[in-house]
């Protein structure tokens, strides 16, 4: 079979782009390719082992960066690529990929790179255009990011950039409607950047409106805590779980609730919501930057959209449907049969698969020159990577104060690029509002 290498992040286990994994590695093997997961591993954020009890069918190995150097980040993406000889490298987050591709390229692997953009943000673009000396080919989740991407001057070739939006499992099982108060979920990243800050005002407001209306969050992240003192202050109303896995939620969260809040400003083809829709959950979400040009959720048709930041409006919605049954059950059925006729697994694989053909069908880009990171030197004169090699065995190690500072996300240095994405993303997205 041949063989691809996911690069991943282990600070978080429950994630969109983890329930992605999980969805390739189970589609890509019937269509004759092998799935291996290298997990970020670092002193205190990242921890694979997080990722591999959360997730117990997927093949994995670490990425020892507990060093908390940029140099130990590449090597230890570059042992990964060593040890699984991959056909292609499939790279999600993770910014020092870049430049151990290139030491790999230099030293003669002619593995192909595949860098997926997960997001609606400009810098991860940004990001991606500056590396595109080892990029083989781009893959975005969002069509808005492809269209950004794709439009670039002196960007990519149009055919190294693709289009593939995600997909979720159509459930078996029907939504519970057994006698139970109307609930109101949350599921995803407990982070600021998903705006995850709202959800305490949202739920104070709603309470005040409709006190039996029960509301239930499953993430884990910065804003876990205040979760934490809502379910201690309100145990009848407001119920905190952690983390839960994809069988917990599909067998006893997504099924007995009636809506989803989503308060993100920007989002790549949402998972959450896609996966509630299946059950018939009705989305209420912001009017995130994507929205319109993925077409996961009309507005009206399959579910409501308010404001990003707009939390009065929000409750003012959630209060509606809870109110309104003939207009909740029309949106529920619409919301099932969006994702049941055009987001199925089994296309996803598909694609996928032949996009991974297609690549290793392309021409190679020229090998690099020796990359620059090479020639830093350490203490007293020593190469980068030998100096490396020493703070390892000596066990000397930087501490970081956040997830991304241990392995950063995709990050641009060149302003000119960004500004260039900041422009390509406003006009794509004007262009379907």
């Amino acid at each position: 079979m041949k063989r691809v290498l996911i690069l991943y992040q282990s600070s978080t286990a429950a994630c969109g782009v983890g329930t992605w994994i999980d969805a390739l590695s189970a589609t890509l093997h019937p269509q004759g390719w092998d799935v291996r997961v290298g997990l970020a591993w670092g002193r205190r954020f990242h921890d694979p082992s997080r990722v591999e009890v959360f997730r117990l069918g997927l093949q994995t190995l670490r990425m020892d960066g507990r060093s908390g150097t940029e140099e130990s980040r590449i090597q230890a993406i570059e042992r990964a690529i060593v040890a699984t000889d991959p056909d292609v490298v499939l790279l999600t987050v993770l910014d020092s990929a870049f430049e151990a591709m290139r030491r790999v390229r230099y030293r003669g692997a002619s593995c192909r790179l595949v860098a997926v953009n997960h997001g609606n943000l400009p810098i991860l673009a940004a990001s991606l255009l500056q590396n595109r000396d080892v990029i083989d080919q781009v893959v975005c989740v969002s069509r808005l990011s492809y269209q950004a991407i794709g439009g670039a001057l002196e960007g990519f070739e149009p055919e190294r950039v693709r289009h593939i939006p995600n997909a979720v499992d159509v459930p078996t099982l029907s939504r519970n409607k057994a006698d139970h108060p109307m609930r109101i979920g949350y599921v995803g990243r407990l982070a600021e950047e998903k705006r995850a800050g709202d959800i305490e005002p949202f739920f104070r407001a709603l309470h005040r409106r409709l006190p039996t209306v029960e509301m239930w969050v499953a993430g884990e992240g910065e804003h876990a805590p205040s979760m934490r003192l809502l379910a201690a202050e309100f145990p009848f109303s407001f119920r905190y779980f952690g983390e839960l896995d994809r069988s917990v939620l599909e067998r006893d969260f997504y099924p007995v609730l009636d809506l989803l809040v989503h308060f993100s400003a920007a989002e790549a083809w949402g998972f959450s919501i896609a996966e509630a829709m299946s059950y018939g959950v009705v989305p209420v979400t912001s009017k995130f930057l994507g929205l319109v040009s993925d077409g996961l959720v009309t507005e009206g048709e399959t579910g409501l959209v308010f404001p990003v930041g707009d939390v009065p409006r929000a409750v003012e919605l959630a209060v509606r449907l809870c109110s309104d049954t003939p207009l909740r059950e029309r949106l529920s059925a619409s919301a099932k049969t969006q994702i049941r006729d055009g987001f199925s697994l089994e296309r996803f694989g598909e694609r996928w698969a032949q996009t991974l053909n297609e690549c290793l069908k392309l021409p190679a880009l020229p090998v690099p020159a020796r990359p620059s990171s090479l020639e830093v030197r350490g203490r007293f004169g020593l190469p980068g990577p030998q100096w490396e090699r020493l703070r390892r065995l000596l066990r000397k190690r930087i501490p970081h104060a956040s997830p991304g500072e241990e392995w950063p996300h995709f990050r641009c240095t060149d302003e000119l690029i960004l500004e260039q994405m900041r422009e390509a993303f406003s006009a794509s997205e004007g262009a379907h509002s």
